[in-house]
């Protein structure tokens, strides 16, 4: 048996008898078997069957081999009572099952467990029968918020009892994952800090120390605190906000090393945490209160940092001082001469985010030394109003590693290179290494490198939003080493809320053109070549979005679109004319698309059935869209959610595709990227939703759907879950055998061309991996076509006769 199939049944009780490993993971599952008959079976994943919530009390009965469970990502709310008698159970996996609130004590009786994953649940407590689990080597568990509890003691209320964690000596992975807004965790961290010290064999560790006194305590007693292999910490009070600025790609990025820890809301420099930082290869210093350069924290401790993320720290002016290096050397004269040969701070950062740094004005002063800084890859300065200097001549020597530079909203900055005389430099070029430069919103920007020479290597570069800039072809660097570059010459024009107001008529219901659980979308009208208002009727038309939800989730979406959207210059690509951000407000100015989407034609009933030729002409211009973001754009870009209602048509079926929220760019020289499952059912490529890992050819899947709505005018989902997904409907009759005609929207009444139709099926298909032994050899390959491939094939359809005679349907096909 094997999972992604789409069951929305489990398989009959006979077929279970003498399997020792069963997977249905990845389907519609709402109910299993009663209790059915598995003597020999040791592996079961149910994993990731969304509809599941329930689990007869007797399922587990007749499995008494059972070693490994997957229950994660249902929607079960407790675990049925025959499950804790099983009793050669050793891995049990709850993560993500976020309606499990409660584990009960006859958890106790799963003596031989060594695995107990609750990542991602909401459960309040744990049982004092988990320290029974003696045998287990790895537990993680998420706890749902605990609110003042009154007078009640902290030991009631206790989210783990004390000794649970210390009984559990065999522990070598112990992840706890805690609220923002826990109060139960203030009260009770410090009884299983002195808990979690005892742990002499443990090797990886996720913990919230809420003050720096509790990690004080850690680092002091642990006798391997000084020894993980994997730790990720978090320390100091980590209240959550209305809004974060963090992007989620950061959040990413923190989770691909292997020691992080972040510091928040903290007071000074605490010499446990500089301690800490000798450890460290992620540190991400959030809220700082009153430190004024990251150097403080001590330069001699951040050997091993590989990547520093800075955020909201408005006291900040500098993030290093060259000085504090002499000051903390404390060395003769005579010394200082020889030390630059072998003083290399900061010699292991590869990765530098700095953002919303009211008060920083630059990145570096002080005395430069050699080797500083030599390993820095990527650089980001995000909204740093008052940031002046980013580059002088002597940083600029130690940079030989940075290949990428990214600058946005910083409205002070003149010119990425600070330098009063630059012609002692005329012959040496910088950053030999760099690869891209994004600049974006910089409205004093006017020069590039002040006249050095910089980037010579450089392969691409994104210019948006900065109207004071010459054009880089003019500036002497940019027009002589910076061959092959491409610049962005698109700038957008920025709004207010109230003159889009007023162009939408205060967003008036009669203008609504569509709306999403996220956001609306509405008509208006704007002068030509600017951005005040127009009557309804002259000027420039435009659709007016509108990100209805707030906070983290909303800026988040906001950012990925006009990011990547604004990079955009493809005629398959709806251009992006500006942009709205007051306060919590998100808006963007798109063109106006005059058919609407086509999901609209395809399934509202009073608009005209699109004849064959235009379904043809919408798939291609599709398709050319896609395969722009995949292998034209600079970078390339991955989608994540493309359907239908994402497809917009002009008046003559021309294609614009949209929605760029859940966009995801590609670093390169990766083939993947690991993030959180995003995008809409139906659509959702079965390896992405298994494994996380999204690529192109995770919307290739998704085309793959879009291409069987337009050739069958049926939808990918039934929400009631009566009908079949649509990939599963046509699968079957793909399996049967059964007339083309049969698939095809009735709405054509007949009128394809059915080699076509054939064709396109297939290239469907493959884009699915669906293919079957009956199809052409070229069309048996397992692996999805790249998105240029399926242009082509969509071109040799386009080039096909409209309509089918009904003789040659008839003679080929069978009788419809």
């Amino acid at each position: 048996m094997c999972g992604g199939l789409g069951l929305t049944e489990p398989p009959e009780v006979m077929q279970w008898q003498s399997m020792t490993e069963i997977y249905l993971m990845e389907n519609q599952l709402t109910e299993l078997s009663e209790n059915p008959q598995c003597p020999v079976l040791l592996v079961l994943f149910l994993n990731r069957n969304c509809k599941l919530r329930m689990i007869s009390p007797p399922f587990f009965d007749f499995m008494p081999a059972l070693e490994i469970l997957n229950l994660s990502r249902t929607r079960i709310k407790s675990m049925p009572e025959s499950l804790f008698r099983l009793s050669r159970l050793k891995r049990l996996f709850l993560n993500h099952c976020e309606l499990l609130r409660e584990l009960p004590p006859e958890i106790g009786e799963l003596q031989q467990l060594e695995v107990l994953d609750l990542e991602g649940t909401e459960i309040m407590d744990l049982p004092n029968e988990v320290a029974k689990l003696t045998k287990l080597t790895c537990l993680e568990v998420s706890f749902s918020p605990h609110k003042n509890c009154g007078t009640k003691s902290a030991e009631v209320n206790a989210l783990i009892p004390r000794g649970t964690i210390s009984a559990l000596s065999l522990l070598e992975e112990l992840g706890i994952d805690i609220h923002p807004e826990d109060e139960g965790w203030d009260r009770v961290a410090e009884a299983i800090v002195d808990d979690v010290c005892g742990l002499m064999r443990l090797d990886t560790l996720k913990f919230y120390f809420p003050r720096v006194e509790h990690l004080r305590k850690w680092f002091g007693t642990s006798k391997v605190s000084r020894s993980l292999s994997h730790f990720k910490f978090v320390v100091g009070k980590h209240a959550e906000r209305i809004m974060c600025y963090l992007p989620e790609d950061l959040e990413f990025e923190l989770e691909h090393w292997d020691r992080s820890l972040k510091y928040v809301n903290g007071l000074g420099v605490p010499i446990d945490i500089q301690k800490m930082l000798q450890h460290t290869t992620a540190f991400f210093l959030d809220r700082h209160r009153d430190v004024t350069k990251l150097s403080d924290f001590g330069i001699e401790n951040m050997d091993q940092l590989k990547c520093c993320i800075i955020g909201e720290c408005d006291e900040i002016q500098i993030i290093v001082d060259g000085t504090d290096v002499y000051n903390e050397a404390n060395r003769s004269e005579i010394a200082l001469e020889t030390w630059e040969d072998d003083m290399r701070f900061l010699k292991s950062l590869e990765y530098l985010y700095v953002y919303r740094m009211k008060s920083l004005r630059g990145i570096y002063e002080g005395p430069m030394h050699r080797g500083c800084l030599c390993h820095l890859k990527c650089l980001a300065l995000l909204t740093c109003p008052r940031l002046t200097t980013i580059f002088t001549p002597g940083v600029l020597k130690n940079l030989v590693s940075l290949e990428e530079l990214k600058v946005e909203d910083c409205p002070l900055v003149l010119s990425l290179v600070t330098c009063e005389d630059t012609s002692s430099y005329k012959s040496t070029h910088f950053l030999p290494n760099m690869k891209r430069i994004s600049l974006f919103s910089l409205p004093e920007l006017i020069s590039i490198s002040n006249g050095l020479c910089i980037a010579p290597n450089l392969e691409r570069m994104s210019i948006s939003d900065c109207p004071n800039l010459k054009s880089p072809s003019t500036d002497g660097i940019c027009c002589n080493h910076l061959t092959g570059t491409k610049v962005d010459p698109l700038q957008l024009r920025k709004f207010s809320s109230k003159d889009l107001k007023l162009a939408t008529r205060n967003f008036s219901p009669e203008g609504l053109l569509c709306q999403d659980s996220s956001f609306r979308v509405f008509k208006g009208w704007i002068e030509e070549n600017g951005t005040d208002p127009a009557r309804p009727g002259t000027g420039l038309t435009v659709a007016v979005k509108i990100f209805e939800r707030h906070g983290q989730p909303a800026h988040e979406e906001w950012l990925a679109e006009v990011s990547i959207l604004r990079l955009l210059m493809h005629r398959n690509w709806v251009k992006l004319i500006g942009y709205c951000v007051e306060v919590d407000q998100r808006l963007l100015v798109y063109e106006y698309m005059q058919r609407g989407s086509l999901h609209n034609h395809l399934f509202e009933r009073e608009t005209l059935p699109l004849p064959w030729s235009t379904r043809v002409k919408i798939a291609l211009g599709a398709a050319k869209g896609l395969a722009f973001l995949h292998e034209g754009a600079d970078p390339q870009v991955i989608h994540r959610d493309f359907k239908t209602s994402k497809i917009l048509l002009d008046a003559d079926y021309n294609v614009k595709l949209s929605g760029l929220e859940f966009a995801k760019i590609v670093p390169e020289r990766d083939d993947s990227l690991v993030t959180q499952v995003v995008g809409t059912l139906g659509y959702l490529d079965p390896d992405y939703l298994r494994t996380g890992h999204v690529t192109v050819k995770t919307d290739v899947y998704s085309f793959g759907v879009v291409l069987l709505e337009i050739l069958t005018g049926r939808k990918p989902y039934d929400p009631t879950g009566d009908e079949p997904t649509l990939v599963n409907y046509v699968q079957l009759h793909m399996e049967e055998e059964r007339s083309l005609c049969e698939l095809m929207d009735p709405r054509l009444e007949n009128e394809f061309s059915e080699e076509g139709a054939q064709i396109a099926l297939q290239l469907a298909a493959r884009c699915l991996k669906l293919a079957r032994p009956w199809m052409s050899t070229w069309m048996s390959e397992e692996a999805r076509p790249w998105m240029s491939e399926v242009v082509e094939v969509l071109k040799t359809i386009q080039d096909l006769p409209h309509m089918a005679s009904p003789s040659n349907i008839q003679d080929k096909i069978g009788k419809c």
